[in-house]
């Protein structure tokens, strides 16, 4: 028995007693709980909100890249959200298009004569 009870007082010897908290400093860790909960809530919301505006510009962007592929100038007048301006796209436009093919009239037109090729196997 002599042994335990040694073993009991060397362990209670070796383990401190924490102080209890102060008010202040209870008070103080709740405060700072509270801030971090508001700053970890305005920057989710500031996160989301940049998120979906990079997404609508992202949208946007890619909007307006199928409408040049189409050249579709109508509705590029609608969008204007984007920073390029609509007379530089419809100037992009203007250089990609290819110029309209022009059929020349029948009198000029003349047939292509291919002449056949003969061979003669030995």
């Amino acid at each position: 028995m002599e042994e335990t009870n040694d073993i009991k007082e060397i362990v209670a010897a070796v383990v401190k007693v924490k102080k209890p908290r102060t008010e202040k400093q209870i008070e103080a860790f709740k405060k700072a709980q509270e801030n971090r909960a508001k700053n970890i809530s305005l920057k989710k919301e500031v996160g989301k909100k940049a998120l979906e505006e990079k997404i609508l510009q992202k949208a946007l962007s890619i909007k307006k890249k199928q409408i040049n592929k189409q050249y579709d100038l109508a509705v590029l007048d609608q969008i204007s959200d984007d920073e390029t301006p609509i007379e530089e796209i419809k100037q992009k436009h203007r250089d990609i298009t290819p110029p309209p093919v022009r059929h020349l009239p029948p009198s000029i037109q003349t047939p292509i004569q291919q002449t056949k090729k003969t061979f003669t196997f030995l």
